[in-house]
Formats: C-alpha cells, sequence, structure tokens
C-alpha cells in the first residue's frame, strides 16, 4: 500500500497479472507489455492454424471474410454510442468524421459499380449509415444541446465567462 495524501488514503497497487490468468476483468490491464505481445502472438498463431487448416471450406472463408467486412464497417459504432450517452460530440473532429464518410462512400461505390461480392457492398453502406448517424449527431448536438453549457467563473471577479 501506497499513502496519497497527508490523510494517509490508501491506494491499492493494481495486482501483478501473467499471461496465464485470462481473468476477463483485467485482459487489457497487462502489467507488462511482453504480456500483450505474448497474448498477440498466441491469438495470431493460433487463428492462423485455424485458418490454414479450414483455407479449404469455402463456408469457413467466407464467413471470416465476412466477419472481417463486418468488423471494419463496426468501427464508427463506438463513437456513435458515446456520442448519444453524452448527449455531446464535444471533442470529436468533424474533418475526420467528413474524411471517414468521404472514403467509405467512394469505397462503397467501387464495390457496387464493381459488382464485388455482396457483403463488401452490404458493410459499405453500413460504414456509410453510421458515418451519417454520427454526421447528424453533430449537427443536432451543436444546434439543440441535450446538456447545460458549464462555464468557468473568472478567478478575479464572480463573472462567467
Amino acid at each position: 500500500y501506497v499513502a496519497a495524501d497527508s490523510k494517509d488514503e490508501e491506494i491499492k497497487a493494481p495486482p501483478k497479472r501473467s499471461y496465464l490468468d485470462f481473468d476477463l476483468n483485467y485482459f487489457w490491464h497487462w502489467s507488462k507489455f511482453t504480456d500483450y505481445v505474448q497474448c498477440v502472438l498466441t491469438f495470431t498463431g493460433v487463428t492462423g492454424y485455424i485458418t490454414y487448416l479450414w483455407l479449404d471450406s469455402s463456408l469457413f472463408v467466407e464467413t471470416l471474410g465476412f466477419l472481417a467486412v463486418f468488423t471494419e464497417a463496426m468501427l464508427g459504432v463506438p463513437q456513435l454510442y458515446r456520442n448519444y450517452q453524452n448527449r455531446s460530440t464535444e471533442g470529436m473532429s468533424i474533418k475526420m468524421v467528413l474524411m471517414w464518410s468521404s472514403g467509405d462512400t467512394f469505397k462503397t461505390v467501387y464495390f457496387i459499380l464493381n459488382q464485388a461480392p455482396f457483403q463488401f457492398s452490404i458493410c459499405g453502406l453500413l460504414q456509410v449509415f453510421v458515418d451519417i448517424a454520427i454526421l447528424l449527431q453533430v449537427y443536432l448536438y451543436s444546434h439543440y444541446p441535450q446538456k447545460p453549457v458549464s462555464h468557468t467563473a473568472h478567478p478575479a471577479s464572480g463573472k462567467a465567462l
């Protein structure tokens, strides 16, 4: 235990976790970088071996491909959810979302025009819809704020800035 301040409050040091603990509560709280590297290498090795074994199965390959493009399509959803929880898009880069949107739109149009497999077009459209939803949040939360705006009091006076 380590003393936090003069009030002698105690702060527990996080428990040391090793590569083999597999406690989901501490999964991303690595005590050492080497544990993280070992986990990534093990995951890569195991999934690579499974893929090698099932490479001749079109169902496996199609499922793996769909999971890959679906995972990419869902990249914006955590941001969308966080914005919804906070009822704000403060601190989020609008330029970044516009770049996402333009890239996702061009990619989806490319998939559709070149008749790429169905899952590419569907997941591309999903990405574009998530991007549009985030842009709608930017508009709504900036024009119709959901939270009261906090004001900082100036130290020299009682007036809010």
